[in-house]
């Protein structure tokens, strides 16, 4: 007996411990000491103080917006359980969601009015692109009204319920985080009467500031402010007089705060923080919650590629890099074995491309915390070394150059870069200034790795138009017009031509200029190929051959460099270096490849041929 006591004491002492855990906590709302907010998807219940919150909710669908009646009784918030996002209400001790909203289209619970009604944003209206209006539904009658503010998407009302504070336009109604944006589109923070028979006034007018989540208590508006470089909290009078700062965060927003009772609950990067304004004090609230955490779960992907991000093929075509969920893997077109890149776990990498030699597999990747440019042994046997610090700007594609000796790359800010590999030396080649964050739509490097052909703006027309660059920054040329759509330039094998697409056949091509959604021509199938001659009085190969065409006479006489035993001659590949461009009146030396016109894209080329693509426009369209 003894024996067997001691064996289950030694089995439960062994065995893993049970405990609850900290988890990513959003959308707070309080009342009293009751605390729900947002977690895995689900709503949860937690004391005030903190401790192991209670689930209350289930569904797959996500619940969010959670808004606290002013009796504490009854959860109002926002779920796709029928497929839209709809406004429901549900006991705060449990039960089943009733729903109030039946807008099919995109809604936010913003509060409760003080006639009881769930307060609630809806795009539900009729008016220019991003309308939205501010709506009121008694949860047990479901009768609903429009309150008569334009643009309104946040409110709030004072403590007689006859004035409403109310936010007018912000990012946040689009779902944009992004920080620092006072452009026209600011949100705005504005008073007037609760019936709207008054004309509303705008506070602060002249605070080059976003200022939204109006909050009302005790004689004064409390809201988020982005004037100190971050959302932080923010108090004024009723009239935007005597502001004060409450918080000062900088390393993350202050989101979604809500006030009840002179306390204030928002989320604070993954953490609930509690403000009291009385005693001015802010601390966090340790909730932890019990759970399964199917998320973490490790899961087998059936089809990996549903999930690829690059792929890059290596110069012989013998390996191909392939980029997915932040792993890079090398695959051959052979029987090789397939080779994943060193990429430490819980690092990404992205943009992978092998190098010339075949030898390394450079990569853009957040290892450390930050996203630089890193180079991998290709044969995975250990691990990568950056070859860049201090990033200032998101970098999105590499290019290697043909010798192996450079990396172009480009990034945010429009900025084409070239790295010498053996000296970590940077150098800007090219930088955009009409363009979008991603400027640059094709960069091809020459064979003699002396010159970039790239794709970007030069004008404030926005299409993409071939730039010419020498690699060591001497020169630059424009080629091509800003009238046209160039794109996915490729240099010949031989140095003599610059191969490129462009968008410059206007064929209407409509099913018919009858029918009721016809609103004008469609101009189908409109890309060309197109060929600058680097070098003048050059021979176009596509040219028709005529008696001053040397080398067709020469084939015709029997002179195509066969030995004596009748077979051709294998030509070597040739050490002479390739001509250099003659930059003056490049632009003119202009020629079209006799191909009719498509949807052409990946223009490429080997010494004999062009390769591309040709895809359809339509689903009953043919390339």
């Amino acid at each position: 007996m003894k024996a067997g006591l001691i064996a289950a004491l030694v089995l439960f002492l062994c065995a893993p411990p049970l405990h609850a855990e900290t988890a990513y906590t959003r959308g707070p709302t309080l009342h009293g000491d009751t605390l729900v907010f947002t977690a895995e998807g689900d709503l949860w219940r937690v004391p005030l103080a903190g401790g192991t919150a209670q689930r209350l909710t289930t569904n797959a669908a996500l619940e969010a917006d959670a808004t606290l009646s002013p009796d504490g009784r009854q959860i109002a918030f926002v779920a796709s359980y029928d497929a839209s996002p709809e406004v429901y209400v549900m006991a705060v001790t449990g039960g089943a969601p009733k729903r109030l909203s039946f807008d099919g289209a995109g809604v936010h619970v913003v509060g409760w009015t003080p006639a009881g009604e769930v307060l609630y944003s809806s795009t539900a209206v009729v008016g220019p692109g991003s309308s939205v209006v501010l709506r009121a539904v008694d949860p047990a009658t479901l009768v609903r009204r429009s309150l008569p503010f334009a643009d309104a998407n946040q409110a709030s009302f004072d403590g007689s319920g006859g004035t409403i504070f109310f936010t007018r336009f912000g990012l946040h109604i689009l779902g944009d985080h992004v920080r620092g944006y006072h452009g026209g589109a600011m949100a705005q923070i504005w008073r007037g009467a609760a019936d709207g028979n008054a004309e509303a006034t705008r506070l602060l007018p002249d605070l080059d500031a976003s200022l939204r989540r109006p909050m009302w208590w005790n004689g004064r508006l409390y809201h988020l402010s982005d004037e100190s470089g971050s959302d932080n909290l923010w108090s004024m009078a009723a009239d935007g007089s005597d502001r004060r700062a409450l918080t000062t965060h900088d390393e993350f927003d202050v989101i979604d705060p809500q006030l009840q009772d002179g306390r204030i609950v928002y989320q604070y990067g993954a953490d609930i923080r509690v403000f009291d304004i009385a005693a001015g004090t802010d601390r966090v609230v340790p909730i932890d919650i019990v759970s399964d955490f199917e998320q973490r779960r490790t899961r087998w992907l059936e089809k990996p590629l549903d999930y690829l991000e690059d792929l890059a093929l290596s110069k012989d075509g013998s390996r191909v890099a392939l980029t997915a969920r932040g792993a890079v893997t090398l695959a051959a077109t052979d029987a090789r074995r397939r080779i994943d890149v060193a990429v430490p776990a819980g690092a990404r990498a992205r943009a992978a491309v092998p190098s010339p030699d075949g030898k390394w597999v450079y990569a853009i990747s957040d290892i450390g915390g930050s996203e630089e440019i890193w180079r991998f042994p290709a044969d995975g046997s250990g691990p990568g070394e950056a070859l860049t610090r201090n990033a200032d700007a998101r970098r999105w594609h590499l290019w290697p150059s043909p010798d192996g000796k450079s990396l172009a790359f480009d990034d945010r800010k429009q900025r084409l870069f070239v790295l010498d590999l053996a000296t970590r030396a940077l150098r800007e080649l090219d930088r955009g200034r009409f363009g979008v964050d991603d400027a640059y739509a094709s960069v091809r490097w020459s064979p003699d790795s002396r010159n970039l052909a790239v794709a970007r703006a030069d004008s404030q027309e926005g299409r993409p138009q071939i730039v010419l660059i020498a690699a060591d920054g001497s020169r630059k040329a424009v080629l091509t017009s800003d009238r046209y759509e160039s794109f996915s330039a490729a240099f010949s094998t031989d140095g003599k031509w610059l191969y490129f697409l462009s968008n410059r056949e206007f064929t209407a091509t409509p099913g018919n200029p009858w029918g009721d959604r016809n609103m004008g021509p469609i101009f189908d199938r409109r890309t060309r190929i197109y060929a600058l001659a680097l070098q003048p009085g050059t021979r176009f190969p596509f040219q028709p051959p005529d008696e001053l065409d040397a080398a067709h006479a020469n084939a015709k006489e029997g002179k195509d460099d066969k030995d004596a035993s009748g077979k051709k001659d294998a030509k070597e590949p040739s050490s002479k270096p390739l001509p250099a461009i003659a930059w003056d009146g490049l632009a003119e030396r202009l020629f079209e490849v006799p191909v009719e016109s498509g949807n052409y894209s990946a223009l490429s080329l080997d010494d004999k041929r062009l390769y591309f693509l040709d895809q359809a426009a339509g689903d009953d369209a043919h390339p």
